[in-house]
């Protein structure tokens, strides 16, 4: 009787990333949404004096972020990553 593993092929894991765009991608992501998150978005982004686009500069700031985190979703999307 042989061993149950040696039936099937081994595949490597679907959460790490198998190409270089894909790295990129994932890298990128993580690192928009780090600047979204607490304590980045407190140290670089927490006043509202500043306006833009009439929107507080916080909101302004947040929709940057998450725009280039959906950015990153196409780009990625679009590449078959």
């Amino acid at each position: 009787m042989s061993e149950p593993d040696a039936q099937y092929p081994r595949y490597r894991s679907h959460f790490l990333p198998r190409t270089r765009d894909g790295r990129i991608a994932v890298l990128a992501f993580v690192a928009l949404l780090a600047f979204a998150e607490p304590p980045l978005v407190y140290v670089l982004a927490n006043r509202i004096t500043p306006w833009v686009f009439g929107m507080p500069f916080l909101f302004a700031y947040l929709l940057g972020i998450y725009l280039g985190m959906i950015a990153v979703l196409i780009w990625a999307a679009r590449r078959g990553v």
